[in-house]
């Protein structure tokens, strides 16, 4: 049990890391822009919300050589003041090191709306507010292989009941490996399926969906997430869904992409997947 909680730990910190920073604009006559406080966040089981605070740097300051290690130290902030303030209370996050802010193990209401403030000494300070959308989880889930005689591929089952109103729901899909390197985090290479509840408002919904862009094996673990977020996180990801792979674009300027950080880039939100691991058969 200790072990999986510890694997389901690491594999959710992937997330947080490759949420950090979306594509970069086409690099060409545009003048360079001056960095800014780039927000990223997670809620970890068992450890609560971790915020990942880094900054933004040119298209052409990293390339695809760049040492994964020497990039994650330029861009992680370090030294930031972060503080997330609820309808009656400020609670300070504890500073974790790389970048990483968290500390906080609290139940998040549904309905709820918190702020996040970043302050820095060289960036300035940022604001950025999400509201907690109700938790969904799974109903039933299964991953597996398949193959279709030129690649092997997972397939993903799974359901779900939708609550009454409109959901915007994200599946993530990540192959999980002990040995996982700091490019590894930086890029990893996270399938994500987006949903809304279009069709199926209120009701029971299931699907099955094939997991592309890599080769799966028997014995493979794999972990599905599943996350019912706010529409503005779903236009980010729809706008970003295109699965980057490479150290260079996660370290590049994110200001082509929406943002609900105030006077910064990325995306602060506070939806609480359903984790499911699977080793394939």
């Amino acid at each position: 049990m200790k072990s999986m909680k510890i694997m389901l730990a690491m594999v959710m910190g992937t997330l947080l890391f490759a949420a950090c920073l979306p594509e970069p604009l086409p690099v060409g006559d545009i003048p360079k822009l001056q960095p800014k406080i780039v927000v990223s966040s997670q809620i970890i089981p068992t450890q609560g919300l971790v915020v990942l605070i880094t900054k933004s740097i040119g298209a052409l300051d990293a390339g695809r050589d760049s040492d994964p290690e020497a990039l994650l130290a330029q861009i992680v902030i370090n030294n930031a003041k972060v503080t997330l303030q609820s309808s009656n209370q400020v609670d300070t996050l504890v500073n974790l090191g790389n970048g990483l802010y968290g500390g906080l193990t609290f139940d998040l209401a549904d309905g709820a709306t918190y702020t996040l403030h970043v302050v820095t000494d060289s960036l300035g300070e940022v604001t950025a507010s999400s509201q907690v959308k109700q938790r969904v989880p799974f109903q039933s889930a299964n991953a597996s292989v398949y193959s279709n005689g030129y690649d092997s591929l997972a397939s993903i089952d799974y359901s779900l009941n939708d609550p009454a109103g409109k959901n915007y729901y994200m599946i993530n899909v990540q192959r999980f490996s002990r040995t996982q390197d700091v490019n590894s985090l930086l890029s990893p290479r996270i399938f994500t399926r987006l949903k809304e509840d279009t069709d199926f408002d209120g009701q029971y919904f299931q699907e099955e969906f094939k997991v592309f862009f890599q080769d799966y094996s028997v014995g493979d673990t794999v972990a599905v997430f599943l996350s019912n977020i706010n529409k503005d996180y779903y236009d980010f990801m729809k706008l970003r869904n295109d699965n980057r792979y490479n150290i260079a674009d996660f370290a590049s300027e994110p200001t082509n992409y929406p943002t609900n950080v105030n006077g910064g880039y990325g995306f602060f939100n506070l939806h609480v997947p359903d984790v499911r691991l699977f080793v394939l058969k």
